[in-house]
This record gives C-alpha cells, sequence and structure tokens, in this order.
C-alpha cells in the first residue's frame, strides 16, 4: 500500500516537496555531489506544491544548459553545446546535434536530423531522409530512403522503406532489410532480406539467412551458415549448400545444385541415401527397392540386385552367345539359322520342337534337373520320385496324385481302399502334418487312459499361467516383447495368423499385423499399418534373394528418382504384357506421346531391328533431301521442305512433275524420244550438224536436209542428162532398169518426204507446221553433242508455255534481276548472287529474304518497343526521346498535305528556365489572360490569336495599347494647359460674378451650393427633368423623386422577376412561388423560401428557416454550401473550412504531440531500490510527431519516493509530478 507520508525541502524551488518515505536528506556534500544534476532538474522543474508540479521555466524556442545552441523556431528545442534546432517542432539535443527540419529529432555527439519526421540518435547519427530514424553510433540513412530505418554501429539504410540492423549492416535496396554484423543487401536487390553475419543479396526478391551466405539471383533463397545461390528461382537449404542452376535446390551440408530444375542432397563425390521411401504409386513417384527387384524380375536373364545396391546385369544365351542387355539379345535371336528352337508365334505362349505345326516328336536330350515350378524335369528325376520307366520312356507304374490344385487331399485308387506299409513314424509336435503309423496310434490310446488323472495337474498350472499372464501391466511385458498402449486387445482371427500390437488385428489366413492399429486383411501379407496409418520399414538391408525387400539405395540403382516424401518422380520403361513383345512408352493407355532420349545409334541394315535414333533420321533426312535436290533440306520438326526444280522456266515441287516436264524415252529400252503429245509435234531447234556417216545415228539438222535435197534435185538432173547415156547403155543394163527405176522413185519420193518433213527424226506437221524431234521413238534427251563438243541451239523463241525452251534473251533479266553480281558468263555459265544481309552472308534469294525476314521481324520489335530510330523509349523510366543520339536544331513534322498538327501534348512546365513544349490549352489560357488584361472588348480566336481591343478615348475608337496611351497623353497635356488657363481667368473673376456657382476644385468632382458646407442649403429650382436611365448622371427633379417615392410605397413583401443591377444590388429570378416571410422580424429572399422563426433569414430558392434567430440557405434534403466565407474574427463570425482545418490541425498536432511527450515520460527509468536519486532522458514518436522527455526521480526516504518530469514535443510541453508512499 502506498500513501503519501512527508514533504522535504527542496533548495532550488526554495519550497517543500513531498517526498517518498524512503528518501534521504542530503547534507552539503551530497548537495554538491548533485548540484549539476539539481540544475538539470530545475531546469525541468522550476517549483512544486503539494499537489502537482509544474515545469514554467521550459518553453518552445529555447536553448537549455548549452554553449551556442540555437533553436529558431517558436516550438524547436536545442539541448548541448552547439545543439541546432531550426525546423519546427525540432529537437537537438548532445553536443553538435542538429535537426533542421519539421519534427525532427536528433540525440547525440553530432547527431544530424535534417528531414521532416526523422529521428537520428547516437554519436555521428545522420537521418537525412523523411520519417527516417537511425539508431546506433555513425548510423546512417540516405538523401533519398525516405521511410528507412538504421539501427546499430555503422549501419546504414540506402534506399526508400529498407531496414538495416546491426554493426556495419547496409540496406542498400528499395524495401529490402539487411540484419545482423555486415549484412547487405545491394541497389539492385529490392525486396530482399538478408539475415545474418556477412549475409549478401545482390538480387531482387531474395532471401540470404544464416552467416556469410550469399544471394546473387532473382527469387532465390540461401538458408545456412555459408549457403550460396547463383541462378534465378533456386534455393539452397543447409550449410555450405549452392544452388547454381535456374530452379535448382539444394538440401543439405554442402550439397551442390548444378542442373536446371534438380534437387540435389549431395554432390558428384558425397551422396546421400534417401531412406524410408515407400512404395511409388503414381508416375512422378520415387520407387524403392522392392519395386526395383519387380524390374529386375520382369527382365530376367539373371538380371537381379546385388548385396551392395548395385544392379546384376542380365545374361542371355542366344545360340551359343551371351547377350548383356534385352535389345542385343532379341537382335540376335532374330537373327537365328533355322535350326535355332523358337516361339510359335509372336505371344510367345508356345514352342513346338520340329517347328510349329510338326508332328513328330523330338527327343528333348541333355535337360538339366529342373528346379523351380516352371522347369523342364528330366527322367533323371522321374525316377528319383520312383517312376519305373521302358526303354521308350514310357511309365510302368503310377503315382497317388493330390485331387486338386489346391493340394489339401489325396484319394488311393485302390478299388477296395488301398494300405500304406512301411510308413515310418511321424513327427508328433503342435506343428506337426507328418502321417502317424499304427504303433503311434497305439501308444497315443494308452496315454488316453491315463489323462484323466493328468488334466486335474494340467488345469492348476493353466490357472498359475492365467494368472501370470494377467499380472503383465502395462509397459511391462514378457521377455524381448514389450508394449505400451491403452488401445483395445489385438486379434487375430484369419487361419494360422498373427496379431501384435494394440487394436492390431489379422483377419487373413497366414497374415501378420505388426504395430498399434496395423491390419493384415490379404493372404499370407505382413501389414505393419493400415489404410489410413502408414509405417516406413527402416534399417533394410540391400535385399539379395528373389524373395528379400529391396532398400532404397537399390531402387536408386537402377535409375530411380525419389523425394524428400519418398515419391518416385521417375519411372521405368517396362514390357507390355508378359509375351515382351510390345513396349508403349507412358504405359499400355497412354496418348500422350513420350521422348525417348540418349538413343545410341541402331544399326542400319536389311535384317536390323534396332531402333534409331534422332540424329540417325536426320542424316537420313539429310541425304534424301540431298538426293532430291532443289534446294530440299530438312526441317526443325524432320520432315523434308519440298524441292523446287527450275525446267523451262517453270518450278515443280516434286520429283513426278519436274520428270513429266522434260523429254523422256518413250520406254526403258531407250529406242524412242516422242516429244510432245501424239498429235501434237514439237519443234526442235538449234540442232548441230549431226555426223553424216554409215554408222552415224547423229540427228541431222534442217541445213544438212537442205544440202541432201539440193543433191538430190542436182541427181535428179543428173538423171535425166544421163537418159541417152542409160539409153544407150540399156543393153548394158537392162537387168539394172527396173531397180534403178525403182530406186529413182524411192528417190523422188524420199526428197518429197524430206523437202515436205514427213519422215525422219526431224519432221514437219503439214498443219501446224510444227518440227517434232523423233516422235515416233523413245530416248529421254536430245543431245546436240558433236565431234567439236557441245552445241549452241540458235534461233531459239522465246517460251511461252511450261514445257518450252527459253532463250538468253529471256534469261537474262532473270538474272540481272537478282542483283547481288548475279551474271552469265562468256562460256554460258551462271555466277549466283552473293547478298549481304543483316551482317552475314547469303548466296541465295530465300536465304537473303529469310535473313531480311528475321531483320525485319527485329526491327519491327524494336520499333514497337521504342529501342531503336529517332525516336525510342527508354524501359525503365519509359520516357520517348527524339534524336537523343544525333544532332539537328529543328524538328519538321511537315508532310505532303503541309503542315501536321501535333496533339495529345502534355502541359509543360512555364517557368524562366523551362523548355518544355505548351499545349494548345496552355496557350489559350495565355491567350485569354492577356486578352483580359488588354480589355476593350480583346478576345481569343480559334486559331489562337487575340482580337485587337476596342477602346473609346476622347469619342475616338483606338485598337492598340499604345494608341490609346498616346491619345490621353495628347488629350491630358491639353487638359493641363486649358486648366492652367481657365484657373488664371476665374482668378481674375471680379466681384460682379462672385454669386455665380463653381467647382469646389480644380478637380471638378464636386460643386457646394452657397459656397461652403456651413452656408444656409440653398434651394435650386426651375431644374429641367434629368434622364433616368442606368448610365444617367443627370440630376433629377422633385416631380420625379415624388413619382419614385409612389411607386416604393406601393412594393410588396413579395418581390418576382425584380432586377436592380448595381454593385450591391439584389437579383432574383424565378417563375415560382414567391418568398414568405411570416416570422417576426424575418426576412426571405428567393423564389418558395420561406422564414416563420422569428428574427430568420432564410436566402435562395426553396430556402426554409423555421428556427428563431437563424439563417437558412437551404432545406432538408436542398443543403447548400456558403461559399468565399472570410476567416472568422468576432467570436460569433462563422468560420471557413480554412480555419476548421487549420484549428483541426492543431488539434491533432497538440494531442499527437501530447501523447508522444506522456510517451516519452514513461521511457524514462524510476531510480532503482538502492540508489537515491536519478535523472534520465526519454524520447518517443507518435504519429510522425517527436517528443523528449527529462525526469528525475529521487528516494527521499526508505518509504517515500517522488517523481517529476517535462515531455518537450513541438507543440506542447507536459510536465507531471507525483510521490508515494509504500509500506
Amino acid at each position: 500500500m502506498n500513501k503519501y507520508r512527508k514533504t522535504v525541502w527542496n533548495a532550488s524551488p526554495g519550497t517543500s516537496v513531498v517526498a517518498p518515505e524512503k528518501t534521504r536528506r542530503h547534507d552539503k556534500r551530497s548537495r554538491r555531489k548533485v548540484r549539476s544534476v539539481a540544475r538539470l532538474a530545475a531546469a525541468v522543474a522550476s517549483g512544486w506544491s503539494l499537489q502537482i508540479a509544474v515545469l514554467p521555466a521550459l518553453f518552445a524556442g529555447t536553448a537549455v544548459f548549452a554553449n551556442e545552441a540555437q533553436a529558431n523556431p517558436d516550438d524547436s528545442l536545442a539541448l548541448g553545446n552547439g545543439a541546432q534546432a531550426s525546423g519546427a517542432g525540432a529537437v537537438a539535443v548532445g553536443y553538435m546535434a542538429s535537426a533542421t527540419d519539421f519534427a525532427a529529432l536528433a540525440a547525440g555527439t553530432r547527431a544530424v536530423a535534417d528531414s521532416s519526421g526523422s529521428t537520428a540518435v547516437g554519436t555521428d547519427a545522420a537521418a537525412l531522409s523523411t520519417n527516417a530514424t537511425v539508431l546506433g553510433s555513425g548510423a546512417s540513412t540516405a538523401d533519398n530512403s525516405a521511410n528507412a530505418m538504421a539501427m546499430g554501429h555503422n549501419a546504414a539504410a540506402a534506399a526508400p522503406n529498407t531496414l538495416a540492423i546491426g554493426t556495419s549492416s547496409t540496406a542498400a535496396g528499395d524495401s529490402s532489410v539487411a540484419f545482423g554484423y555486415g549484412a547487405y543487401t545491394s541497389s539492385g536487390a529490392s525486396g530482399s532480406m538478408a539475415l545474418g553475419t556477412n549475409a549478401v543479396v545482390n538480387a531482387p526478391d531474395a532471401v540470404a539467412l544464416g552467416a556469410n551466405t550469399w544471394v546473387n539471383a532473382p527469387g532465390a533463397v540461401a538458408l545456412g551458415a555459408n549457403a550460396s545461390v547463383s541462378a534465378p528461382g533456386s534455393v539452397a537449404l543447409g550449410a555450405n549448400t549452392s544452388a547454381s542452376a535456374a530452379g535448382s535446390v539444394a538440401l543439405g551440408n554442402g550439397s551442390l545444385a548444378d542442373r536446371v530444375n534438380a534437387v540435389s542432397i549431395g554432390t558428384s563425390s558425397q551422396q546421400r541415401q534417401i531412406v524410408n521411401v515407400a512404395a511409388g504409386t503414381q508416375n512422378t513417384d520415387a520407387v524403392n527397392v522392392g519395386q526395383l527387384k519387380g524390374v529386375t524380375t520382369a527382365i530376367g536373364g539373371g538380371a537381379a540386385v546385388n548385396p551392395d545396391g548395385t544392379l546384376q546385369q542380365p545374361a542371355f544365351a542366344v545360340n551359343g552367345r551371351t547377350y548383356a542387355d534385352i535389345s542385343a539379345a532379341l537382335a540376335a535371336a532374330g537373327s537365328a539359322s533355322d535350326d535355332t528352337v523358337r516361339y510359335d508365334s509372336a505371344l510367345h505362349k508356345v514352342v513346338t520342337l520340329g517347328g510349329a505345326g510338326a508332328k513328330t516328336p523330338v527327343l528333348l536330350t541333355n535337360v538339366a534337373a529342373g528346379a523351380k515350378n516352371t522347369d523342364a524335369v528330366n527322367a533323371g528325376q522321374l525316377k528319383s520320385l520312383g517312376a519305373s520307366l521302358d526303354t521308350g520312356g514310357n511309365v510302368l507304374n503310377s503315382f497317388a496324385a493330390y485331387d486338386t490344385v489346391v493340394q489339401d487331399s489325396i484319394t488311393l485308387k485302390g478299388a477296395a481302399g488301398t494300405k500304406i506299409t512301411g510308413l515310418a513314424a511321424g513327427s508328433l509336435g503342435a506343428g506337426s502334418t507328418d502321417a502317424v503309423n499304427g504303433s503311434q496310434l497305439y501308444q497315443t490310446n494308452q496315454d488316453v487312459a491315463n489323462l484323466a488323472g493328468v488334466a486335474a495337474t494340467t488345469r492348476g498350472n493353466v490357472a498359475n499361467v492365467t494368472n501370470a499372464m494377467n499380472s503383465i501391466v502395462n509397459g511391462g511385458g514378457v521377455k524381448y516383447l514389450h508394449a505400451n498402449s491403452t488401445l483395445a486387445d489385438s486379434s487375430a482371427t484369419g487361419l494360422n495368423a498373427v496379431a501384435i500390437g494394440g487394436n492390431a488385428s489379422a483377419t487373413a489366413t497366414s497374415s501378420v499385423a505388426i504395430g498399434s492399429g496395423a491390419l493384415a486383411d490379404r493372404v499370407n501379407a505382413i501389414s505393419v499399418g493400415s489404410s489410413s496409418q502408414q509405417r516406413q520399414i527402416i534399417n533394410v538391408a540391400a535385399g539379395t534373394q528373389d524373395t528379400d525387400v529391396v532398400n532404397v539405395s537399390q531402387l536408386k540403382n537402377l535409375g530411380a528418382q525419389m523425394d524428400s516424401s519418398g515419391n518416385l518422380m521417375n519411372s521405368f520403361v517396362t514390357y507390355d504384357d508378359l509375351s515382351n513383345s510390345t513396349v508403349t512408352l507412358g504405359g499400355t493407355a497412354a496418348k500422350v506421346p513420350v521422348t525417348l532420349t540418349n538413343v545410341a545409334s541402331g544399326a542400319v541394315n536389311a535384317r536390323s531391328a534396332d531402333a534409331v535414333n534422332g540424329s540417325q533420321l536426320y542424316a537420313h533426312a539429310a541425304s534424301t533431301a540431298a538426293a532430291l535436290g532443289g534446294g530440299s533440306k530438312v526441317n526443325a520438326d524432320g520432315t523434308l521442305s519440298a524441292p523446287a526444280y527450275s525446267i523451262g522456266g517453270n518450278t515443280y515441287g516434286d520429283v513426278g512433275a519436274a520428270l513429266a516436264a522434260t523429254v523422256m524415252y518413250d520406254s526403258s529400252e531407250h529406242g524412242s524420244v516422242t516429244l510432245g503429245h501424239a498429235g501434237t509435234p514439237v519443234r526442235i531447234a538449234n540442232v548441230a550438224a549431226g555426223t553424216l556417216a554409215a554408222d552415224s545415228s547423229d540427228a541431222v539438222n534442217g541445213t544438212q536436209l537442205y544440202a541432201t535435197n539440193q543433191s538430190v534435185d542436182q541427181n535428179t538432173s543428173n538423171i535425166t542428162q544421163n537418159t541417152n547415156d542409160i539409153a544407150k547403155n540399156a543393153g548394158d543394163i537392162t537387168h539394172l532398169d527396173t531397180r534403178v527405176t525403182t530406186v529413182e522413185g524411192s528417190v523422188t519420193n524420199l526428197t518429197s518426204q524430206i523437202n515436205t518433213g514427213t519422215v525422219g527424226l526431224l519432221q514437219q506437221d503439214p498443219t501446224s507446221r510444227n518440227l517434232s524431234v523423233g516422235k515416233e521413238t523413245d530416248g529421254a534427251q536430245v543431245d546436240l553433242t558433236g565431234t567439236a563438243g557441245a552445241r549452241e541451239l540458235l534461233g531459239v523463241a522465246a517460251g511461252t508455255t511450261d514445257g518450252s525452251a527459253v532463250n538468253m534473251g529471256q534469261l537474262k533479266p532473270v538474272v540481272s534481276a537478282l542483283g547481288g553480281g548475279a551474271q552469265i558468263n562468256a562460256d554460258g555459265s551462271v555466277t549466283g548472287p552473293t547478298y549481304h544481309m543483316q551482317g552475314g552472308t547469303q548466296t541465295t534469294v530465300g536465304d537473303a529474304l529469310g535473313s531480311l525476314d528475321n531483320g525485319l521481324t527485329t526491327l519491327q520489335q524494336n520499333i514497337a518497343a521504342g529501342n531503336i530510330g529517332l525516336v525510342t523509349q527508354d524501359a525503365t523510366s519509359r520516357i520517348i526521346n527524339v534524336g537523343g543520339a544525333t544532332d539537328g536544331t529543328l524538328i519538321n513534322l511537315a508532310g505532303t498535305a503541309g503542315n501536321r498538327v501535333v496533339t495529345g501534348v502534355a502541359p509543360g512546365a512555364v517557368n524562366a528556365a523551362s523548355t518544355d513544349a505548351v499545349n494548345g490549352s496552355q496557350l489559350y489560357a495565355h491567350a485569354a489572360s492577356t486578352a483580359v488584361a488588354l480589355g476593350g472588348g480583346s478576345t481569343v480566336n480559334a486559331d489562337g490569336t487575340i482580337t485587337a481591343p476596342s477602346y473609346s478615348v476622347g469619342g475616338t475608337s483606338v485598337n492598340s495599347v499604345g494608341g490609346a496611351l498616346g491619345n490621353l497623353d495628347g488629350r491630358v497635356t491639353q487638359n493641363t494647359s486649358d486648366i492652367a488657363s481657365l484657373q488664371t481667368t476665374v482668378g481674375s473673376i471680379s466681384g460682379t460674378v462672385a454669386n455665380a456657382v463653381q467647382y469646389d476644385s480644380s478637380a471638378h468632382n464636386s460643386v457646394t451650393l452657397g459656397g461652403s458646407a456651413s452656408a444656409p442649403a440653398v434651394k435650386l429650382t426651375n431644374l429641367q427633368a434629368g434622364t433616368l436611365s442606368a448610365t444617367s448622371t443627370d440630376a433629377v427633379t422633385g416631380a420625379q423623386l415624388w413619382t419614385t417615392n409612389q411607386q416604393v410605397n406601393d412594393l410588396t413583401q413579395a418581390v418576382q422577376n425584380v432586377q436592380t443591377t448595381g454593385n450591391t444590388g439584389i437579383s432574383t429570378n424565378t417563375d415560382g412561388t414567391p418568398a414568405a416571410a411570416t416570422g417576426k422580424d424575418s426576412m426571405a429572399i428567393g423564389g418558395g423560401a420561406t422564414a416563420s422563426g422569428a428574427n430568420s433569414v432564410a436566402i435562395g430558392q426553396g430556402s426554409v428557416a423555421d428556427q428563431p434567430n437563424t439563417v437558412s440557405v437551404g432545406a432538408p434534403g436542398n443543403e447548400r454550401r456558403l461559399t468565399n466565407v472570410a476567416n472568422g474574427v468576432a467570436p460569433t463570425d462563422a468560420v471557413n473550412m480554412g480555419q476548421f482545418q487549420s484549428g483541426m490541425s492543431d488539434l491533432a498536432r497538440n494531442a499527437y504531440s501530447g501523447t508522444a511527450s506522456a510517451i516519452a515520460l514513461t521511457m524514462i527509468p524510476d531510480v532503482d531500490a538502492n540508489k537515491n536519486l536519478a535523472i534520465g532522458v526519454g524520447t518517443s514518436g507518435y504519429k510522425g510527431y517527436q517528443a523528449m522527455a527529462v525526469g528525475l526521480s529521487a528516494r527521499v526516504t526508505q518509504n517515500l519516493k517522488v517523481k517529476l518530469g517535462a515531455g518537450i514535443s513541438s507543440a506542447t510541453t507536459t510536465v507531471g509530478a507525483g510521490a508515494a508512499y509504500q509500506w
């Protein structure tokens, strides 16, 4: 319980103060010890009262206990030698401390807080950005790191929203965190975290956790001492781990992940096992050794899992040779000789010795003794069983066979029963299934006779055993068998079943359930769990026998990959069925094709059954493409691009079409060539002269045939000329006459046929006159080669159809059009073009166009992205630059249709240093303000120009400011002269005109009748009625005023459609209900306005003032804002929103500052129990406002304790004191 006990004298204020009961009085020596402390306390509190202490000595805007301390604004505070608080609400505490911005706090030697809301605490601490917080000597935030925090010696937060905690820690990436000695996030590590001694992150959105961790890739994570990651999206977990490939994961001390999207749990020299792996069930599950053994069993050929977990290769014996892989063995089996024993079909279910369908039995000799259920047995094994065989192998005796395949009964087949003799005595035991002989049964009968006495003894023993078993408590057990469970007892309901463990259940025959809750419901199965609760079987040795369990290492040696949960991450390729005839990648029901990689090159020959790989198929495709020619090549998907054959000026995309366009033999005998189609002769031009000889088979051309015709003609003349000679020699050549006559007719006929082109390889159609070569014979070529070599074919007309020959005139433009240096050489050959596109060299038009297309695509992408050209866009700032990399001082946007309008221009900065373009709205605003300034009806035209003003000066219309000023200047000069002359004239007026009415001054702005204000009033009579108009300045007569008075008297309080103009008039415009002022001394202005409250005012259409002494500018549901309200001055004035917000801001400022001061006071520790006096300093921040507190607590007596303090902020000073008596 506390209570106030006593008061003590405080020498500083010179008054008594309340003190705790345990406070001790001090003598002069102790007072000298605390004199410096008391001075500080005096600055905190200048006086005490018995109820509350106040601190009137501390005022904002002062420097306390400091030499050259400066506190410039009224609400700042500087404490310490050289301390400066120059910002509003700033606090500087300590030697050379500096707080230079709003609500800044600097505490500590040379501490600097130069930005709004910044806090720097510690020697040489520097908070250089808005709302930054620095705690620790030498700690700092950069000038662009708003909202950053640095804590610890030399800690640095160098980017916005960063946090650096720890000696020499640095957070340089936006919104990053560096925590720990030397922790570092680079400027590019935005959103990253480096936690731990010397942890380093150099990439965005990454995490490094642990001493000396290092991350240099975006989105990566390194956890553990010395862990490092250098690839994006990777994870290194564990000490000394490293992940250097994209998307990889390294797990465990020293592990290295250097393959893309891979998980590593070790290195190439230090591997780890993944143990306790359950059997995989999904395609991507890990498999265990048990599953691996199933694979080796399926492979056969002796394939097995060795004791060390490695795989034993199979050995397949085929045709006397041994093969270690299935494909080689199958290939060997497929190429076996006719003497080889083979399966009857591809199903591999039947083998018929002698071949499928053979009827003659074949003796199979040298058969080894069978050892397994499916092995063949030899005659020796039958004989060992007791079989008697004759020389033909026939069995001479029989065996007693099981009744069924279940082998659960044997029926002896003797008609009158079968006696079994010579039966050895069977084993007698609980598990014995031996047959017993007669002597054993006799002994049993004797034993049964003695059972009565034995049973009594047995019952007693059983009772003792039962008691012993019941005495085994939970947690106890039989030696080497213990359990600790409160579950229900185990149950074994299956035949020969065993259940061990609480609630374990073995329901199937010969099943075993081990462990609490285990369920064994499959025959001959061991279960260590249930469908909902599985257990791992660990520490399993590598299986060595076919029925052994295999462990994970054996499965991994087969190539299985598993994740940390034991799930298989890959799978094996298996045969589709037991026939081993087909393998479907992905499974027998798979629909999605599977890529088979790393396939060795298969043998390629007529009998090969090897798989070929992609490179072989590509080589085949490439050789096919090369054989096709015509530019055919292998596409990326392995298909062939169609060739392009150019024949007769036409392009053909396949060999058949190309061949159809060529001249070919009519048959394979090459005995004839038919040009064109039947009935359509073809002319062969430019045929070289053929050899004319008895053995010549050359085609002859027209020239040769013409010469022959000339010779024939000449021979005809000679024959005619020699007719007489022939006649003379008729007797001698009578026997030749008939033959010569025949020859003559034949020659004449041949001449005619040759002349008309109806015979020979070269013929001419009598109708179309077209020539054909070898039309009626075969042959695929027309060979014009002569003894001097190849011949030119001259006189070739320009081809017009697909099958026409082209001439040089047609070819030249084609070659010329290719460009790139393409030309027809002097020997007729063509030099191909060479193009230089995109920095490369191309020798075909297709390649050049492809390069151009790629370049154009890249160019389009770069142009679209703004990366190239005179107009570019920065990828980060998105600023568009025009001609930034070139010279020139003018941008010309004119086009063929004239100048262009530039639209979408944002408003440019308008100041003395601005080089921004301004848009139309800015120019219009400038022009409009200029027109307003000019006045005189000046306006802005549609084209942006300003219409000239029109000033009426002295009755003259002037359209420029200069003209108006010049006119005014001339008139003023003239007026000045006239006034001076008039004054002279008036001054000379004699007393005879003294009664004249005069202006009061030369300004001519007033006339006082009677001469002076003190003269009697003067009546002005006989005044002509003045003009009554809005612009009239005439004096009005009494008659005119009387009329006005009459009209005023007729006015009612209902004002409708009345308009008075002027600077202070009232204007209404309504067609609705008149205003009604029914309350006493009320006023209503506006259509439908109602003022029913006494002394009320309703202003505006429909306004309602129904409360006394109120002013209403609207009605419920139709309120109005009261705008342009001046600042209120008097207590009853209305305040505007600016005053209201300012007041609220001051209120919030005072409240938040007061809260910060109160919190700062609570941060000052109390005096310890073994101390008498404690003086402390506290600081705090609340909602952006900083405060500092100075407090003193003293233990006056053992039971009495007092406390006083002052919280100082930019807006307010909070003081408080208290005393407590304790017992």
